[in-house]
């Protein structure tokens, strides 16, 4: 996946640096980290495992949070090449409506709610090679549809489409596209009215914030102020889900500003306690994923960005895998067990966790920034024996290492 061997957080933040003609310790001082902990970092000994100080040194710099994951890499990955050659169409979708030179009649209203819900378990499952063609044709016709019949069921399914494009757009590095699909999605939510539709474009909208250093704020906003004026009209199980998660991003965006995520994992406890009696409604939009397993799941991302890892490890026991309902799920459960061993220097169990990530969702966890993070650091530091056998060959399969 590239050339550059053994790349990491720290040497690009020591490249950048050197560019701007900027010191360690002036670059830690605006970054609001101790100078040790900076050469640390810089020298590849230590991992940068956390979003908050990404995000710190990335504003420091002036720079993208991409410029220091090397999110490039990805579109260099041969097993979501489909994905990414479908990228300009999409942008040509989404910048004209659909005004496009598609000579097709587009599929039913019906069929294409199907293609939707088929769409929706691929991007869950990180099958991103499968759900690539599926979205430039689907995105089309929700488009036409919409255009030439504007029925309250033609919204709300491209209301559906869309936040799933603008999901995996952001999920691949596509940022400042995702945007423009996230107000298309806007667009439909008003149309429609409903809270499952509104609460899942403000999830959006502060994940895609949640990436540009700078604007935590801004998505603590997006998701808590959402969430708490959507919660009086939670009455569905679409409802319920997607303002669930809706808290859950609230929370993770709490912690990682260093503050107290606990409010927000409470109140998504307190409405995953409501699915089993909700109605199930009639809206496309739903967040299947969401539940008490998932709740649990966040608590331990949470904890991380907390710099936590013996909560994450006491966590672990009482969630099961199986419980999380999408293979993209299961595989961040164990990129956080990964973390937490990481942070108490347990190499061979950060490994065996980071191994089953990559066997649950192997596109997903290969092209995470914190997997190449880890592995990395594991590379670096660990005993030979564990270098030159399975850790060696995760690296070169998660682009640490040139095949």
């Amino acid at each position: 996946m590239t050339d550059e061997p053994n790349t990491y957080i720290g040497q690009r933040v020591r490249a950048i640096r050197a560019r701007r003609g900027i010191t360690q310790q002036v670059l830690a001082d605006r970054a609001g980290l101790g100078r040790s902990v900076l050469a640390k970092y810089e020298a590849g000994l230590r991992p940068i495992d956390s979003r908050r100080t990404m995000l710190a040194l990335a504003q420091a710099l002036g720079v993208t949070l991409g410029d220091l994951t090397g999110h490039e890499q990805d579109k260099l990955d041969p097993s979501t090449a489909g994905f990414h050659s479908v990228v300009p169409e999409l942008e040509a979708v989404l910048w004209s409506q659909g005004n496009v030179t598609d000579t097709r009649l587009p599929r039913s209203l019906e069929e294409l709610a199907t293609a939707a819900k088929e769409a929706t378990l691929y991007r869950q499952n990180g099958d991103y090679a499968a759900l690539g063609p599926l979205l430039v044709p689907m995105l089309t016709d929700s488009f036409r549809h919409v255009r030439d019949n504007g029925s309250p069921q033609a919204w709300d399914i491209h209301g559906a489409i869309v936040y799933g494009v603008a999901s995996a757009l952001r999920s691949r590095g596509y940022e400042a596209l995702s945007w423009t699909a996230a107000q298309e999605s806007e667009r439909a939510a008003r149309e429609t009215g409903g809270t499952a539709s509104l609460a899942a474009v403000s999830y959006l909208r502060s994940q895609i914030l949640m990436s540009r250093p700078g604007a935590l704020p801004a998505a603590l906003e997006q998701s808590e102020q959402v969430a708490d004026r959507l919660v009086p009209d939670v009455r569905t199980r679409g409802d319920i889900e997607t303002v669930g998660m809706l808290h859950l991003q609230a929370s993770l965006v709490s912690a990682t500003m260093g503050k107290d995520p606990q409010p927000h994992l409470a109140e998504a406890a307190e409405q995953a306690g409501r699915l089993d009696d909700a109605p199930a409604g009639a809206s496309q939009a739903r967040n299947r994923t969401f539940g008490a397993a998932n709740v649990t799941l966040w608590k331990m991302s949470a904890a991380m960005e907390r710099r936590e890892p013996g909560q994450v490890l006491d966590l672990e026991p009482t969630l099961s895998p199986a419980d999380l309902p999408a293979d993209a799920r299961r595989a961040q459960f164990f990129v956080e067990v990964g973390r937490a061993h990481t942070m108490q220097r347990d190499h061979r169990s950060a490994l065996n966790a980071l191994l089953r990530a990559e066997h649950a969702a192997p596109q997903h966890a290969r092209a995470m920034p914190i997997v190449r993070e880890l592995v990395g650091h594991m590379m670096r530091t660990a005993r030979r024996d564990l270098t030159t056998g399975d850790l060696g060959r995760l690296a070169q399969r998660v682009g640490v290492v040139p095949v």
